[in-house]
């Protein structure tokens, strides 16, 4: 008679339970809504999407569709965040269509319900606010809005603002009396400039034989060179009359700050980035459409965060 171990129920009774416990293990699944520690990479491309229950797309990170392709063809990533009515409402995106006014540089943007950037930076100067536009407040200097009679240039208005645009427009209406020329010259420096830049010179004259005032109403617009973010400049506008005897008036209707409409509004950048802008060539945009999203900004930190150094290298910890 074979020989049985006394314990061989014991034995099988701890199999079996060993058994149901693996068994219950292999069907376990561990939870696939929560990082607990570590970080999440979307590689190569991929792309993360947050939907409403209807479809509409909240959130998405990453690769867009091939709509959205930059002008070389390739992928354009980036990030877009939408209102539950399937609004736009944050982007980080261009339109990579020139004839959409893009040319492939992406813009921080903040839109309203119809679809217009209430909030963003510029991307055809790559240097400060693309919206909004900003006042230009304009200060009256005697004798603005007085008869002027001399024959030499006197200040009439004079404007002190920090650079978060980069264009600034203003709007003057300027007149003469009856055989009298009015000329009028916008002047513009950085407030850390002693001389002036003369932007435009204009002027109205008035037939002998006028039974009034003869006046001239006109734009002009400038960008502002040489300024950086936030810097302190000063725009003055000056007048004279510059022939007849009954004098000329000068008056200043407003003015604010832009962004830029094409790439031939794009400032000159600040001197210390002088060297650095001739590194970057500017997209082929077209130069007069716009407004257009075309030119690299001219200085630009190093990208962040920074990859992390690869296994077994001098940098890895």
């Amino acid at each position: 008679m074979p020989f049985v171990p006394q314990d061989l129920l014991d034995r099988l009774n701890k199999v079996e339970s060993e058994v149901r416990q693996l068994r219950g293990r292999a069907q376990m699944r561990p939870r696939m809504d929560q990082i607990s520690n570590g970080r999440v990479v979307i590689a190569e491309g991929g792309s993360l999407e947050v939907l409403a229950p209807d479809g509409t797309g909240l959130v998405g990170v990453g690769a867009f569709s091939d709509w959205w392709n930059h002008p070389d063809g390739s992928k354009q990533q980036g990030v877009v965040m939408q209102r539950e009515d399937g609004t736009t409402a944050f982007s980080i995106r261009a339109f990579p269509d020139a004839g959409l006014g893009g040319a492939g540089t992406q813009a921080v943007g903040i839109w309203d319900r119809t679809g217009h950037h209430v909030i963003s930076d510029d991307t055809t100067s790559g240097r400060g606010i693309g919206s909004p536009a900003l006042p230009m407040p304009f200060q009256p200097l005697p004798p603005a809005n007085e008869v002027i009679t001399t024959s030499s240039f006197v200040g009439c208005w004079f404007a002190s603002i920090q650079a978060h645009n980069p264009v600034a427009t203003l709007q003057l209406e300027f007149a003469a009396a009856p055989g009298a020329t009015c000329e009028i010259k916008v002047q513009y420096r950085l407030a850390s400039e002693a001389s002036w830049s003369d932007i435009q010179t204009d002027s109205v004259a008035a037939p002998a034989n006028a039974g009034a005032l003869v006046s001239k109403t006109a734009w002009y617009t400038f960008p502002l060179d040489r300024a950086e973010f936030e810097q302190l400049v000063f725009v003055r506008i000056q007048g004279r009359q510059k022939a007849g005897t009954d004098g000329v008036r000068v008056s200043c209707l407003g003015g604010f700050t832009r962004r830029t409409y094409s790439r031939i509004e794009v400032p000159d950048p600040p001197v210390q980035a002088l060297a650095a802008a001739r590194a970057f060539t500017a997209t082929d945009a077209d130069d007069t459409t716009g407004p257009e999203q075309g030119v690299d900004l001219p200085v630009q930190p190093p990208p962040f965060p920074q990859a992390p150094p690869k296994e077994g290298t001098a940098d890895a910890s």
